[in-house]
């Protein structure tokens, strides 16, 4: 019987999916929903089974929590810049992991990993929390030989969640483009090849930026491909174009050798009807699925290390996603 799993921003809107997809997948799990506000807390609390709620400070090292409380994990939906909670994860002795998303804010956190080698933390700082790399690997596994992925997102511009993800969206607008793989060489695009134009199933085109992140260089690992790109785009998603409620939409364009040995390129798409809040709280749910099967394995892990690309794909598709193959 596992202890209960903190969720700190658990009221927040990705944290309010993540409690429903817990409470799906692993509904033995106790999950403590923490924020700044105690009866905020409560009362989210108060709509899912096998909830409670409490209220946190993480300017303390303590994080404001009774020391007679323990959990078995702790997951960060915010973008608080405190780096007490990965602490305290590490002083007790049980898995961590968080999603934020700006590179300049996991340094500080990376480096209190890397000088604790007894941390037990999964990198979720990624698109839609490990998504993007999960199911691009998943994809991935129809060639014995990958050369070239291409990934987009487009996202819904009316779909944006809560305060931190609004945060993300405004700083990523302001910075340079991402990093693209070409040939083995990771180069800074220019003049004009930092966009890419994809096309949906339903034959809508958007326009995508490369974008800055972990993304692209876990796909590459991952999969040994040698020429990747991760693009961004905002924009009216599937769902909205067709009178529904905003969606998620995720192209993958895969080149290589085939399992059975020809030459190819094949054509996915991942939607999620449900908008990309709730796909990334899917994301993190299998994290913390993943992180809890191995609870005595310390390691800083990247998502293509620690989730099984197959458990990410099965509750996608248990969550309500759509995973197609496209002509093309």
């Amino acid at each position: 019987m596992h202890k209960p799993f903190l969720i700190i921003g658990g009221y927040g809107t990705v944290g309010s999916h993540l409690v429903s997809r817990l409470n799906q997948f692993l509904p033995d799990l106790p999950v403590v929903i923490a924020g700044r506000n105690a009866e905020q807390a409560q009362k989210s609390a108060a709509r899912y089974d096998n909830t409670t709620g409490i209220a946190v400070d993480t300017l303390r090292a303590d994080l404001g929590i009774d020391s007679s409380m323990k959990f078995s994990g702790i997951a960060v939906l915010t973008n608080d810049l405190s780096t007490h909670p990965a602490q305290y994860a590490i002083a007790h002795g049980i898995p961590y992991t968080s999603i934020a998303t700006q590179l300049n804010h996991i340094a500080p956190k990376l480096t209190l990993y890397l000088r604790n080698p007894a941390c037990r933390v999964l990198i979720q700082d990624t698109s839609f929390a490990g998504i993007l790399i999960s199911a691009g690997i998943h994809c991935s596994g129809y060639f014995q030989k990958v050369k070239l992925i291409r990934a987009a997102a487009l996202m819904d511009e009316n779909d944006l969640g809560g305060p931190a993800s609004q945060a993300d969206s405004g700083d990523f607008s302001q910075k340079e483009a991402g990093l693209l793989l070409e040939d083995s060489q990771w180069i800074v695009p220019r003049d004009g090849k930092e966009m890419r134009e994809y096309t949906l199933e339903d034959g809508f085109a958007f326009t995508g930026m490369s974008f800055p992140g972990f993304d692209a260089a876990e796909l590459a690992y991952a999969t040994g491909a040698t020429s990747v790109r991760v693009d961004f785009a905002l924009g009216q998603s599937h769902g909205s174009r067709h009178g529904e409620k905003p969606s998620v939409d995720i192209i993958y364009e895969i080149e290589g050798t085939l399992t059975d040995g020809r030459d190819g390129k094949l054509k996915f798409q991942l939607t999620h009807p449900e908008g990309q809040a709730f796909l990334t709280a899917v994301g993190v749910a299998v994290g913390i699925e993943s992180l809890l099967q191995e609870e005595e394995c310390p390691g800083l892990y990247l998502t293509s290390q620690k989730i099984d690309p197959d458990l990410m794909l099965s509750r996608l598709l248990q969550s309500g996603a759509i995973l197609s193959r496209l002509p093309g």
